[in-house]
């Protein structure tokens, strides 16, 4: 049990860093525990830092990135690169392509050239 008003703010930050509480918010307390552990002493190491992982839909974003660079898109690349990458890697759904390059330019992954060109950053 934790105080409904840190409860409260503890959702209203996951669901406008991650759009939504799905993975976000196992990936704060998670986040959140580390460094509580880090800052008292109490991690595996107390030298080092824990490093608590990568959320899921970040790893995504890199992998859609890391399949158009596969596929001779170093630089950059149009929507339909994007789409043929996310169909590729996460899913053929309009929804999930367009959740996906909002989510990589939010990461400033990617950002607009002009038009339909991005450029991967």
């Amino acid at each position: 049990m934790i105080d409904e008003e840190l409860h409260r703010r503890l959702y209203d930050f996951v669901k406008a860093k991650y759009e939504g509480l799905r993975g976000g918010l196992s990936v704060e307390v998670q986040n959140a525990i580390a460094h509580w552990l880090n800052e008292h002493g109490l991690g595996a190491h107390t030298k080092t830092r824990i490093n608590p992982g990568m959320p899921r839909v970040q790893a995504r974003v890199d992998a859609i990135i890391s399949w158009l660079r596969e596929h001779g898109f170093l630089y950059q690349f149009t929507l339909k690169d994007w789409e043929n990458a996310c169909m590729h890697t996460v899913g053929h759904d309009p929804r999930t392509i367009r959740k996906y390059l909002e989510l990589a330019k939010k990461f400033g992954r990617i950002k607009p050239v002009r038009g339909n060109v991005w450029e991967i950053v």
